[in-house]
Parts: structure tokens; sequence; C-alpha cells
């Protein structure tokens, strides 16, 4: 019973954020986007390509090539992902009818890039960290990520940018620009929301005095580290390194810790997409 009932509260939660992900994009489209006739990537940018074209509604039309997408990339996705996916697809083909008449006034490519790529790229992460995706585009960069271990973010922004290549059949050269200003935006506020409001780096040091900076560092962060063994490629010498995972806020103090009991140590800082375990928690 305890376990159903854990069930239920772990999807109810990750629903909850699919959609408010999906709320979240369907104001930006409404508020900003349109606001300077601008695009966007996914089936919802095709949608406002057709919109421009023929005056169709952006809110029928994506839920018409949503559905067909997901559809035919069921099998690609697991049953939870393809679940949360259709939930937030039709989410937002419902909150870009009912939010239609929503419009700030403001018609000034900077502010409606810069507002409609965050919010875009916010909505779009929270739908994935929930566990599905937003759009066509974000059906296959999650089978790139799943396939060939893509960066969800990176391939949804290389996708979306050969979409945004045909708004030039519809809109101003500026237009377009801004589109593509507005997709880097939302390319990083996409990663920042995946990959949480701490990310984390590795560290790995080569040093003689690895045991004594390992106890500074764990007592320090109170996370464990890894000694290695090593031997060096031109001495030969045998040499151990250390490992450790910490919060991207603690790396400054790792540093001068290290520095302070060895000067010589041999030091690389590395950037880290997923980790899992020891308390640390996976949102990608």
């Amino acid at each position: 019973m305890k376990m159903v009932e854990q069930l239920l509260k772990d999807h109810t939660k990750n629903i909850i954020i699919c959609i408010l992900g999906a709320f979240v994009s369907a104001l930006a489209v409404n508020c900003f986007i349109l606001g300077s006739n601008l695009g966007d990537g996914g089936t919802v940018g095709i949608s406002l390509a057709l919109k421009y074209a023929f005056g169709w509604s952006p809110a029928l039309t994506s839920l018409i090539i949503n559905t067909i997408v997901i559809i035919v990339g069921w099998k690609f996705l697991s049953t939870r992902t393809a679940i949360y996916t259709f939930i937030a697809n039709t989410a937002i083909s419902i909150f870009l009818d009912l939010t239609k008449t929503f419009n700030t006034g403001i018609d000034n490519f900077v502010i409606n890039a810069t507002f409609g790529g965050v919010l875009v790229g916010v909505g779009i992460g929270l739908v994935i960290a929930a566990g599905g995706v937003i759009g066509g585009t974000s059906v296959i960069a999650k089978m790139s990520n799943k396939y060939f271990d893509i960066k969800t973010a990176q391939a949804i922004f290389v996708l979306d940018g050969l979409v945004v290549l045909s708004f030039l059949f519809v809109l101003p050269l500026t237009n377009v620009l801004f589109t593509i200003i507005m997709l880097f935006v939302t390319e990083r506020a996409t990663s920042f929301i995946i990959e949480g409001f701490n990310p984390k780096k590795a560290v790995t040091v080569i040093s003689s005095k690895n045991e004594i900076i390992s106890d500074r560092i764990n007592s320090f962060t109170g996370r464990g580290s890894t000694l290695l063994n090593g031997k060096g490629g031109y001495g030969k010498h045998e040499t151990s390194m250390l490992y450790v995972v910490v919060p991207q806020s603690q790396v400054t103090r790792v540093k001068k810790l290290v520095n302070e009991e060895d000067e010589n140590a041999f030091l690389v800082i590395h950037d880290v997409r997923d980790v899992l375990g020891n308390g640390f928690i996976n949102l990608s």
C-alpha cells in the first residue's frame, strides 16, 4: 500500500510540473513571442509559422502535430515519458488557447526575445526535469539522448535551429535573427533548469599529499572522495589521484585547500552532467 501511495505521489508531482511547464511555455508564446512576430523551435515553432503564413490557430495545429509525432515516437520513449509527454503537449495546446488574449503590449525585439526565451526555456526544462518532453523536436532530442548520449538541451537547440530557418519564408530577416538569439537564451535556460540551480563539478588532483588533501576536502564538503593509483607517463613514478564531485559553489574553496597543502599539485576541474547517489539528485 505504501508503495502504491508513493507511486501516486511521485506521478502526481511530475504531472503537475509538466502542466506548469506547459503553462509557462504558453505564456511565453502569447505574451512575448507573438508580440514581436518571432518564431520558435519544435512543433510550436511550426505552428507559429503556419499562423504567420495562413492565420491558423497555434493551439490547434500544435495539438495535431504533437499528437502525430508522439504516436510515431511512442516506441522510442518509455511508457512514463510518453504519458508525461502527451500530458505536457496537450496542456500546452490548451494553454495556448486559454491565454491567447494575454498581451504585454511590448513591441521590442530585445525584450520579447530575451524574456520569451527565458520562459520557454524554463517551461521546457520543467517538463524534461519531470520526465517528459515538449514538442516534436524534443521527442527526437530525447531519442538522441537515449541512444547517442547527446545532451538533450543541445539536441533541442540544433533541431529547433532547423525549424527556425523555415521562418525565412514567412518573416522578415530581422525577426528571424532575433528568433535565433532567443533560441540561445532558451537553450541556456533549459540547461539551467535541467542541470539544477547549483551544477556539480568533478575535481581530479594529482599530488604526493592526496591523503591529507582528501581528509581536508571530506571535512569541508561532507562528500566522500576516491584515491586511485596511477603512474606518471614520463618518469614512470607511482603516484595517486584524488577524485571528488562537489557543488560548483564549493570549487573555489576546494582549489584553495589543495593549494594550501601542495602548491605543485596538478588539479583538473571537469563539468559533470549527471550525478547519482551519495546525496546527489539527478534531474536530467
